[in-house]
Order: C-alpha cells, then sequence, then structure tokens
C-alpha cells in the first residue's frame, strides 16, 4: 500500500479542494512561504489515519467553513490496483469513511479489509512542537511498528530441526505460545464453570420466583480462544526511550531539548530501518514538519544525509524552509519538490539520474561545497545564475538595496551552468543566465574554440522560450571597462564599485554599466538596452559571432 495522491478541503487554510500528486518518488518535499499550508498538508495526512471519537476529533475552529465538511482524500495504490477512500468531518459528529462512489464503508464493504490495512499504518508523524503525549505515542509507534515485522518474521522462517540458533528457539517459544493459550483458557473455563455452575443455579431461582415461571433459568457459557494474535502482542508490549548525558543518566526523552527529542525519533527511525527492523516496504510513512527547527547548521548538514537515508525504504514527506536539506547530488533516491499554494501544490523538480552525467554530480557535489545555500532556488520566484564571484556580488548589493525578489545561483564556471540549467529547466518557471564567453584575443586558437563549444553546451539547455541567456565579452570586468584583474582583486575591485560615490570616471561608469545590466536581466524587458560589452544570446550564431573572426584572423596569420 503506498499514498499516491491526497487531498484536503475545508481543512484550515485550505477553504478549496487542493491535491497533492505524490507519484512514484520516495522523498517529498514541501517548500512555499510561511502560511502557505506545508505543515497543515503533513498534518491532514496525519488525521486521515487517526482512530477517533465525538469527543476526540478535529476542533470547530479548524473548519474554514463551519457549514461544510471537512473532507479528506487518499489514493492508495496495492499492487498495480489503486483505490481512493475519503473521509468526511461533520461538525460535531465522527468522521466516517467513504469509496470512490461515495458509499460509506461499512463492516460489510468489500474494501473494509483494505481501508483496515492503511489505518493500522499510521504514520510516523513529528512536529517542531511535540506535545509530551506526542512523543510518547510516536515512541511507541515504533516500538509497536518493530515488534510487528519481527513477529512477522518469526512466522515467515524455515529452520530445520537440528537448527540450535536463537531465532529457531525464539520460533519455538512462538508456536509453543499460540497452543498453550487455548489450552489455559480450557482449563480455566473448566475450573470457572464449576463455580459458576452454582451462580447460574442460585439467579435461575431467584428468577423463577419473580416471574412465576418455573422453565427460567440462567446459563453462564465461558469464553473460547483460536489461540493468541500478532496485534495482541503488539498492544500488550510497551516502550520507553531514556537518555544518559554527562552526570545525568536514565532521564526520559519527554524531559529532554526539543531538538534533542526530534533527532533521536529520526536517527532510532533511520537505525531501526538500517537494522531491518522497520521498513522496507511501502505501507509505512513518515511526515516531519520543519526537520531543521531548533537545529544548529551542522546539525540539519547532517540530517540531510539522514532523511535521504530513510527515503531509500520508506515513503518520506517534510515540509522545510532550508535549503540544505535539499541534495542535488543524491544519486539512489528520487524526491519530488513541490512549491506549497493555498490552490495547489506546483511541482518543482522530479530527480530523474538518467538526465546527469558523472562530470554533472561532481559538479553538483564541488557547488554544495562552494554555497551551501544554493538550493534556495527551490523557495524563490525569480532565479539568475551567474558564472563567478564578481557579478555575484554586484548584483547581490543591488537585490539588497532594492529589496528584489531574485536569488542569485553562483556556478562557480561554465559546466556547472550547463548542469544547473538541466535541473532549472524541470521547473515550472523562469529562469536567466549571465556567463562570460571568454572569447579573449590572447587565447590560442584552441583554446577559443574550446570556449565556443562550451558556450554552445550552455545554449543547448536552454530548451524554451523562458530561458534568458546574457554573455559579457570577454568577462564581466571586460565588459565593464576595468580591463583584466587577476583573480584576488576582483571582489575587492567590485565592492569598491558598489560602495564608493565617488566621482571617479571609471567607477561610475562601471556601476552604471552593472545597474543597466542588472535592470535588463530583472525586467528581461526588450524596450530595455543592454550597454556595450554585453549580448544577450538568442542562437547559436550570436556566439559564433562573438568568437569566428578571431579565430579566421589566426587561421589566416598561421
Amino acid at each position: 500500500m503506498k499514498l499516491q495522491s491526497f487531498s484536503v478541503e475545508n481543512y484550515k487554510i485550505f477553504k478549496e479542494n487542493f491535491t497533492l500528486n505524490i507519484n512514484e518518488s520516495s522523498i517529498v518535499i514541501l517548500t512555499g512561504r510561511n502560511n502557505t499550508g506545508k505543515s497543515t498538508l503533513l498534518e491532514a495526512i496525519n488525521w486521515f489515519f487517526k482512530k477517533e471519537t465525538k469527543s476526540n476529533t478535529i476542533p470547530i475552529d479548524c473548519y474554514t467553513d463551519e457549514g461544510k465538511e471537512i473532507i479528506f482524500r487518499g489514493k492508495f495504490g496495492f499492487g498495480e490496483e489503486s483505490f481512493t477512500f475519503t473521509k468526511k468531518y461533520s461538525n460535531g459528529s465522527t468522521p466516517k469513511f467513504f469509496d470512490d462512489q461515495g458509499i460509506e464503508i461499512k463492516a460489510s464493504h468489500q474494501l473494509r479489509a483494505n481501508l483496515d490495512v492503511i489505518l493500522s499504518n499510521d504514520p510516523f508523524y513529528i512536529t517542531p512542537a511535540m506535545s509530551i503525549d506526542d512523543l510518547n505515542s510516536q515512541v511507541q509507534n515504533i516500538y509497536s511498528e518493530a515488534t510487528k515485522n519481527k513477529i512477522q518474521e518469526i512466522e515467515n522462517a524455515t529452520f530445520e530441526d537440528e537448527d540450535v540458533s536463537e531465532e529457531h528457539k525464539l520460533k519455538k517459544e512462538y508456536e509453543e505460545l499460540k497452543l498453550s493459550i487455548p489450552k489455559f483458557v480450557t482449563s480455566l473455563k473448566k475450573t470457572l464453570d464449576e463455580s459458576l455452575r452454582l451462580v447460574s443455579g442460585q439467579v435461575s431461582v431467584a428468577l423463577q420466583r419473580l416471574f412465576s415461571n418455573d422453565s427460567i433459568s440462567l446459563k453462564i457459557s465461558g469464553g473460547e480462544s483460536g489461540g493468541i494474535s500478532s496485534s495482541e502482542i503488539v498492544k500488550s508490549m510497551k516502550s520507553n526511550l531514556f537518555i544518559n548525558q554527562d552526570e545525568r543518566s536514565d532521564m526520559h526523552l519527554s524531559n529532554q531539548g526539543t531538538g534533542l527529542q526530534r533527532m533521536t525519533l529520526i536517527y532510532l527511525i533511520q537505525n531501526m530501518i538500517d537494522n531491518n527492523l522497520i521498513g522496507n516496504r511501502d505501507d509505512k510513512m513518515l511526515l516531519i514538519d520543519e526537520p531543521e527547527a531548533f537545529l544548529h547548521p551542522e546539525a540539519v548538514r547532517a540530517l540531510s544525509d539522514s532523511l535521504y537515508q530513510i527515503g531509500r525504504e520508506m515513503p518520506l514527506i517534510i515540509s522545510t524552509h532550508s535549503p540544505i536539506l535539499i541534495n542535488l547530488e543524491e544519486r539512489h533516491t528520487s524526491i519530488q519538490i513541490f512549491r506549497v499554494g493555498q490552490s495547489d501544490a506546483i511541482e518543482l523538480y522530479k530527480s530523474d539520474t538518467e538526465k546527469f552525467d558523472d562530470d554533472d554530480f561532481k559538479n553538483l557535489k564541488i557547488l554544495n561545497y562552494v554555497d551551501s545555500y544554493v538550493n534556495e532556488f527551490f523557495f524563490a520566484d525569480n532565479i539568475l545564475i551567474v558564472e563567478g564571484d564578481t557579478e555575484y556580488i554586484a548584483f547581490n548589493q543591488l537585490v539588497k538595496m532594492n529589496k528584489d525578489n531574485l536569488h542569485i545561483i553562483r556556478a562557480k564556471g561554465k559546466s556547472t551552468v550547463a548542469t544547473l540549467m538541466k535541473i532549472l529547466n524541470q521547473f515550472q518557471t523562469k529562469y536567466t543566465v549571465l556567463h562570460d564567453s571568454d572569447n579573449n584575443p590572447d587565447f590560442s586558437i584552441s583554446t577559443l574554440r574550446a570556449q565556443l563549444t562550451n558556450c554552445k553546451s550552455i545554449f543547448a539547455n536552454s530548451i524554451n522560450e523562458d530561458v534568458n541567456i546574457y554573455s559579457s565579452v570577454h568577462t564581466f570586468e571586460v565588459a565593464l571597462g576595468l580591463g583584466s584583474i587577476s583573480g584576488s582583486n576582483k571582489t575587492r575591485k567590485i565592492y569598491e564599485i558598489m560602495n564608493d560615490d565617488s566621482v571617479d570616471t571609471e567607477i561610475s561608469l562601471a556601476k552604471e554599466k552593472i545597474k543597466s545590466v542588472y535592470n535588463v536581466i530583472l525586467c528581461n524587458n526588450e524596450e530595455r538596452t543592454l550597454p556595450d560589452g554585453f549580448h544577450k544570446i538568442e542562437t547559436i550564431e550570436d556566439y559564433e559571432r562573438l568568437f569566428n573572426p578571431m579565430i579566421e584572423a589566426m587561421v589566416e596569420q598561421a
């Protein structure tokens, strides 16, 4: 059983029907601004699985419209089949489940068994503000899942008679226990029935006298037992978690800090999966609301690795504001990244390793080491890729000054620009690229041809009209009129330009050029004119016009 899509309606922020299509990805990452419904969506999924009573259900203030029902609808895959179940809440009554035809699913319904399988696998749900009861409930949920898996493993195991392993011994004890329970109940019933026979006779006499009817008699029948079920064993086992730290020993997890509580649960799940105690199947989910909350940055990075490891074995849905948790260099786990809004969830990215080669993965690793916030583009509306530090510093200064909604990614090289474009092409949004052409007249013919090839590889990834590419000739600094500047002096020079209000002609002209390029890129407005030294690239021929005259002149001279 696997959740394929989930809809919510009339619950908190979701007034209208909102649907999240999960497809086949193991990890789903929900992004979006505050108060768009990320946490509410996880909460709604958890409510779908809850066993509720009239007195313990969704509060009235969670109904967007008190006159309407709250509706949660989940589509679940069972092998090659899929079934849709709808849970409806009416104010003041216990919720009910319905099939996709709107028929209530009662005990006799043909899909009741499927629904029971789903509800028996309620998700692990971890939030930033878990109460002590919530914490204890999740601890018990994790332990119960491990117990259930172990019992199933014991039941399915086969051994030779001469096997003396502990596992074989445990299986024998389990089989003996299943047989001994009915024997015990039978003996107990026999003893108890003898005692109750006297009581039933006395009650019969009293009833005959009261109703003047000698034919009335009472017969007390004791219970029967066919054995003990695995679910009964699971219910009987309780678990607690204690933390030993410094001079304090055996302190209950509920008395620890919030960050330690949440990380303990997450690492507990991860390591139980690693040891084949839970997971390795599709019928149990992990829901985590803002896993980065209350953690230091280094802990968030470590957490990212753990989440991806969990996602290989168990469906995982998280909501986050942290770009650090998104790891695009991960090969083994498919991920879906959504931006959640009040009416829909836009799929920003779905990983597909076939689209990335070994060089792409190497570029992503390097990029993550250089800039841990590169993945902020999953949280931004407007995106600009630049090649180097100089333009990154200059444009970021203008973003801060103008308070523009623009996220700038520093690619650190043309090959990484192409890799980032492959990723961003899977977005449903626009983005812009600014890179150096590197058509330096001092380069050799072979170097110029190599740079032309690099430029063309960038253009090859501009697969739709929402991508705009601009190129500086031959570097950003030269295009600004500053000439060639050594690497160690570039950042100092650009800082001076952006923060110096002197009338120095070179500095003021460079600053005006930077502002002009920035405004063209930000607006992508055809009415604005690029300053000298910058070109908009619309065809491969635009690159060839920058390189071929130099190359041809060098060939003639040779």
